[in-house]
């Protein structure tokens, strides 16, 4: 992670607190987290991550407020005891290669009261970044201020000549047909009607080398966007 990096997720996490007027408990925690999806290349399992901090944070806000004696509050639990488990998952397949594996294991793993609340504030912190998300905002790895990388940038222009090359090919065939079928009544007024005078035979033969121009051009075209 590159000195610029770091600066743009700690901006990033002071941005974060200001916007939902919340202070992060554990923000290295959460920056160690986007570092590790940042540099792996696993911003997926963190947005997975996010998200299911958020149901997790909101369904015990539900269970709490409804009471263990609300009919479905069981459901509830066990749902949330299964997303729990996966929100582990998650977090120990950022960190495993870090060094603060084991410190994490500790502080948010463990079975006991303390590092389960440890790791539900953790969780808080983590719905943080996920309603900031669904504002629309970006996260330190994605684009910021509709400045383009360049593998988007490039992206961006395959896409775009892969349309224009589409609308080509489209515009190339409809042209194709048209100048065939028009040869083709050619032919068939040549055959059934054909001129009496020579200025008809002249205009005749002229629209003929016309359209044998448009034809060859046509192939012309085609040969040369292929080769390419």
């Amino acid at each position: 992670m590159t000195l610029s990096n770091q600066s743009k997720i700690s901006t990033f996490l002071n941005e974060l607190e200001l916007s939902s007027g919340h202070q992060c408990t554990y923000p290295d925690a959460v920056s160690l987290l986007l570092e590790r999806a940042w540099i792996e290349n696993k911003t997926n399992i963190f947005d997975d991550l996010i998200f299911h901090a958020k149901f997790i944070v909101k369904t015990r806000e539900v269970m709490n407020r409804i009471g263990q004696k609300v009919e479905g509050y069981e459901q509830l639990a066990s749902e949330i005891q299964t997303n729990l488990e996966y929100a582990k998952k998650l977090i120990r397949i950022l960190i495993e290669l870090t060094e603060q594996k084991e410190e994490f294991e500790k502080q948010f793993f463990l079975i006991d009261a303390e590092s389960f609340s440890r790791f539900l504030k953790l969780l808080s912190d983590l719905r943080l970044i996920k309603n900031w998300q669904i504002d629309g905002k970006p996260l330190p790895y994605q684009t910021t201020s509709g400045i383009l990388s360049v593998t988007e940038i490039n992206e961006c222009l395959q896409s775009k000549e892969g349309q224009r090359n589409h609308r080509l090919t489209q515009s190339l065939f409809l042209i194709q047909k048209s100048a065939l079928l028009a040869a083709i009544l050619l032919v068939l007024f040549l055959l059934i009607d054909p001129p009496v005078t020579i200025l008809g035979w002249i205009l005749s033969l002229g629209i003929t080398v016309l359209l044998a121009y448009i034809m060859i051009r046509i192939l012309f075209l085609t040969r040369n966007r292929n080769s390419h």
